[in-house]
């Protein structure tokens, strides 16, 4: 170093400079350019990070290697790896050829680490930490704490602008997010309002919205205490923080500042658009801090809405806004002043309430919208009984849009779907789950039912709450779970059960907190003012760029702003799906997939779709039949070619006598929930499109990701797209006539059953271009139209093999597949169904937010009982009841062909693709995991959590697996004897190793409860037999 500095042959000291980092890059063990860019970047030398930023793509950071990657995101969920790929920036070539060529998210993971390591030299792990970052803030913190404490060289660039915001202040919120569930009908609308402390509906308003007065309708509430909730107006926010600003500055004595013209403002942007002129407004009387977002009102419908209330005035522009905007220079100047560290400004604790249509056709679709919950109230009608099948239907402006249909399910089987749903609801704060709330309506009119009381009521639910889901009831008292209530008409006995209901709420339920930086909190409130003035809630990053310009922000820090908005669910912004759209008020997507469910019942005039109830079906199964007949039911009436019947026909040819008016495709829609781009471009779907900003491309794409919509392949038409969640309920005699296989698979779901919205987005997936399979599924088609094609029945052709039908069977799933002509053609097929339905399930659970959404295999019990069907769920060669303690038995004397009896299906850890189906005909019972537990790579993390307590012992444990010794001792001076990296680079070792399993055998479990046994002089040690018992290999013999 000394040479270089005094060396005369350079001609600037800047290039002095870069030879010395080239030195120490060349000699320094471990030293890379990602390193010296990331200690550039905290000791805040920003010209100089920009000098060596140069070098960054062209030199490989020697530090990340395929070890250490993997290592460092061993606690990375396998199943965000396309995510972690995309952040990465690796080709969509590679990305693609790695899904197509490998099955399982856990040897795709391992390839995309494989490919980071060797293939893209330029992405180092200052690429990796805003990677991480950038998958959600917070969410993989651990992740990102672990790389970072392993590799400096991580720039947190996202945690440092954001840490540089909140010096200017932040305010502070506390948001519980709360979802009205229920059926149509129930009066979650009317009760809403008193549950928030409101008055309720108008005699002329309840009339004209009997149900709810939108599909899905989003509000916000401020809290001002744990009793009273009350909407506030934004402008009374903005001068209070004002006020709070004024104060602060005259403290800091930078009074001067409150009058600086914002244009002369910091901003990077070369050209920024000309900034509000609007004089200054006196704020002086500071008020308590509010906050609104969403719709203002709760009784204007925008499942067809209004366009001509929506459209703003062609003159009405962006830039005319910005430059007649009420947001005054001296507030734009006051959010700019830095201090020197973060001041809460105002302490606000918010609720979401979410008011969900209670259709099954809305539960299905919008599943995958109301996600991170903190507590669902579930609203039942007292006046009605449990045993009563309700009416479903729905009206618009008092006029009923279709007629209502009776439900197959009984009001006991949908609260107790309901209760499964939230049961595996996640809220994603640490340590407390989703909790959940019974509130019973129309309280006076509870006698309707007699003799069922609401103390029956009470006992009846508590039979249908899981065990372990008990602590998550929010409970009256002691005995009563039930909060009873009379919305219409409510008296202070209603008002007092109100104020309980938010109490218990706020002191029950898990709440985020956040800390949002001034700046973005008033760029926030500055996007929905603008957004109203210009008529449509969406709005194009560009032009959010510019209101951002206006206000002071830079480009780095309005990048992140957005990503913070969507995270906390304040605004949606898929910067990965559609980069230039951002939805201001999320409610316009949940517009857009409402107005097809409404249209849905606008065509139809359904008969009564009770068919046959689920559980009624499923008992037939038990006696002996794969679905029993409907022994009650009349005979079928003839139908038409088109599957409808003459008189259907002729009731949809008088309403829909000028076809003109609807738009192209509706009967592909009605029949088989098929959606094209011409379809969607009607004018009756026009709403909130925006030339320029957001098409009806644009929403294919987004419901397609979500899996609300799949791509179907057809060799002529024009592009078609399905819709599961519109299709009608399946007749039982068609499930008969497509499920031909004698012993179904069947998926049980041991935390309650199928949650909504799982299986519509199930079919979406195996369905899906975006998600393909070795051997892609299609739609079974017979003369070119779908053969089977129901909401909880669908029937797939899968080339080269032959079909498969998956039935919903309300508590569990079923699969059958066609004859095939060989047994091991049928293995083949059964094994390739099970990787897609097992896998697709945990793909659509995590797009759901379900976090204790865990299947299984099983069976229909070969000796149920009970006249109704229940399944026994498979392990060990063996089925056990799930309904009838203590009936068992072993699939061996089934004497059947049962696809799904191997043990590894049973593994928390373990997934479906990794198990092959087996005959029971044989003797043997299958193999067990003892002889199935080899390890790779992908077992990293489970080996090291089970090590981690020995971590001071890794050279010795090393040794005893067989390690040579240069690696051990290369380990060690990698990574300076820190025990806990050591150990994990030494157990990436031996799963990657090579050169010695001819000689030793591949890496086991047992070989390594060899090892730590032998580590402890041969002992029987308890890790050695605690790993043993929970792997289930042979314990160490006693020495």
């Amino acid at each position: 170093m000394n040479q270089i500095r005094d060396s005369r042959s350079y001609s600037s000291e800047e290039e002095k400079r870069v030879a010395g980092l080239q030195y120490c890059l060349q000699t320094v063990p471990g030293v890379s350019w990602g390193r010296i860019a990331g200690v550039l970047w905290y000791l805040e030398e920003h010209t100089a990070l920009e000098t060596v930023r140069q070098y960054l793509p062209h030199t490989h950071d020697i530090s990340l290697t395929l070890s250490n990657l993997t290592s460092a995101l061993d606690s990375l969920p396998d199943k965000l790896w396309t995510e972690f790929g995309w952040e990465m920036d690796v080709l969509d070539s590679i990305l693609s050829k790695i899904r197509s060529q490998l099955s399982s998210d856990k040897e795709r993971k391992a390839e995309l680490l494989r490919v980071i390591s060797t293939e893209h030299p330029h992405l180092t792990w200052e690429h990796v930490s805003d990677a991480l970052y950038r998958l959600g803030y917070g969410e993989y913190h651990h992740v990102l704490e672990r790389v970072q404490s392993l590799f400096p060289t991580g720039r947190r660039r996202a945690k440092k602008i954001y840490q540089e915001e909140m010096k200017r202040g932040v305010t502070k919120r506390k948001l519980t997010k709360l979802v009205m569930v229920g059926i149509a009908g129930s009066g979650k609308s009317t009760s809403l309002q008193t549950v928030i402390g409101e008055e309720p509906l108008a005699e002329d308003q309840r009339t004209s919205t009997p149900l709810l007065t939108r599909p899905v309708q989003t509000e916000v509430v401020i809290v001002h205490d744990k009793v009273h909730w009350k909407k506030r107006n934004p402008e009374e926010k903005k001068k209070y923080i004002a006020s709070l600003l004024r104060e602060r500055a005259q403290r800091l004595g930078q009074a001067s500042l409150t009058s600086q013209d914002p244009a002369s403002l910091p901003t990077p942007a070369p050209s920024s658009p000309a900034q509000p002129s609007s004089s200054a407004q006196q704020s002086s009387t500071a008020t308590q801090p509010v906050k609104t977002t969403g719709s203002p009102t709760t009784n204007t419908s925008t499942a067809v809405p209004d366009r001509s209330s929506r459209a703003a005035p062609a003159e009405v522009t962006l830039e005319s806004l910005l430059q007649s905007s009420e947001e005054d220079q001296e507030y734009i100047s006051l959010i700019n002043i830095p201090s020197d560290s973060h001041e809460t400004l105002l302490d606000e604790t918010v609720v979401y309430v979410v008011d969900s249509g209670g259709q099954p056709e809305f539960m299905e679709a919008m599943a995958v919208f109301l996600g991170e919950t903190s507590a669902c109230v579930l609203v039942m009608d007292l006046s009605q009984s449990l045993d009563e099948h309700p009416q479903i239907g729905y009206w618009l402006r008092g006029k009923a849009v279709s007629k209502p249909y009776r439900c197959i399910r009984t009001n006991e089987e949908n609260l107790k779907k309901f209760i499964q749903t939230v049961n595996t609801f996640t809220s994603k704060t640490k340590g407390q789950p989703s909790m959940l709330l019974f509130l019973g309506t129309h309280r006076d009119q509870a006698h309707k039912c007699l003799p069922e009381t609401v103390a029956d009521k009470n006992e009846r639910l508590k039979k249908l709450i899981p065990a372990k889901f008990e602590k998550q009831i929010i409970q009256l008292d002691k005995k009563t779970l039930i909060f009873e209530i009379n919305a219409l008409n409510p008296d202070d006995t209603d008002r007092k059960t109100a104020e309980k209901v938010r109490s218990y709420i706020l002191e029950q339920c898990p709440a985020k907190e956040v800390e949002i930086p001034v700046r973005w909190d008033a760029f926030e409130e500055k996007l929905r003012s603008l957004a109203k003035g210009l008529g449509r809630q969406v709005m194009s990053r560009e032009e959010c760029w510019r209101v951002a310009q206006s206000l002071g922000l830079e480009e780095d820090s309005f990048n992140e702003a957005l990503d913070f908005f969507h995270n906390w669910s304040l605004m949606f912004y898929f910067r990965d799906i559609l980069p230039e759209v951002v939805f201001i008020d999320p409610q316009v997507i949940l517009d857009k997939v409402s107005e097809l469910v409404v249209f849905m019942f606008e065509l139809r005039e359904p008969e009564e779709e009770d068919k046959t109830s689920p559980d009624e079906a499923a008992g037939a199964a038990a006696k002996g039949q794969t679905h029993g007949p409907d022994t009650d039911k009349p005979e079928p009436t003839s139908t038409n070619t088109d599957g409808t019947t003459p008189e259907k026909a002729a009731a949809t040819s008088s309403q829909t006598a000028d076809e003109s008016l609807l738009p192209p495709g509706w009967q592909q829609f009605e029949k088989f929930g098929h959606v094209t781009k011409a379809f969607l471009e009607d004018k009756r779907f026009s709403s909130h499109y925006h030339r320029g900003i957001f098409s009806c491309e644009d929403l294919i794409h987004l419901l397609e990701e979500l899996l609300v919509f799949a791509k179907l392949e057809s060799e002529e038409g024009p592009e078609t797209w399905l819709m599961p969640s519109v299709l009608r309920h399946v007749a039982e005699e068609k499930v008969k006539e497509v499920c031909v296989s004698a012993g179904p698979l069947v998926v049980d779901f041991p935390d309650g059953g199928p949650q909504n919205g799982i299986f519509c987005s199930l079919m979406a997936h195996v369905l899906s271009p975006q998600h393909p399979h070795p051997h892609p599924w299609k739609l079974c088609l017979s003369s070119n139209l779908p053969k089977c094609l129901y909401r909880d029945c669908i029937q797939f052709h899968v080339p080269d093999f032959g079909s498969v039908t998956l039935v919903d069977r309300f508590q569990y799933f079923e699969a059958h597949v066609s004859d095939t002509t060989s047994e091991e053609e049928e293995q083949k097929l059964w094994q390739h169904v099970g990787k897609s339905i097992f896998n697709g399930i945990e793909t659509v659970s995590d797009m759901l937010g379900y976090s204790n959404n865990k299947p299984r295999p099983a069976i229909i019990c070969p000796k149920s009982h009970s006249d109704k069907a229940h399944t026994a769920y498979i392990k060990d060669g063996k089925w056990n009841c799930t309904s009838d303690m203590g009936v068992r038995g072993t699939l061996a004397e089934l004497g059947t062909v049962l696809p799904w009896c191997d043990e590894a299906c049973n593994q928390q850890q373990s997934t479906v693709s990794e198990a092959a189906p087996v005959t029971t005909t044989h003797s043997q019972p299958p193999p067990t995991t003892s002889q199935q537990s080899t390890l790779d790579i992908d077992d990293h993390f489970d080996v090291v959590s089970e090590l981690g307590d020995v971590a001071h012992v890794w050279k010795s444990l090393g040794g005893a697996l067989r390690l040579r010794q240069p690696d051990l001792d290369r380990i060690k001076a990698d990574h300076q004897q820190d025990s806990s990296s050591c150990l994990s680079e030494m157990v990436t070792e031996w799963l990657n190793q090579s050169y010695n399993t001819e000689r030793f055998g591949l890496p086991s479990w047992k070989m390594l409860v060899e090892a730590v046994a032998h580590r402890n002089g041969g002992n029987n040690n308890a890790l050695a037999i605690h790993i043993a018992t929970k792997y289930k290999v042979p314990a160490p013999a006693q020495n």
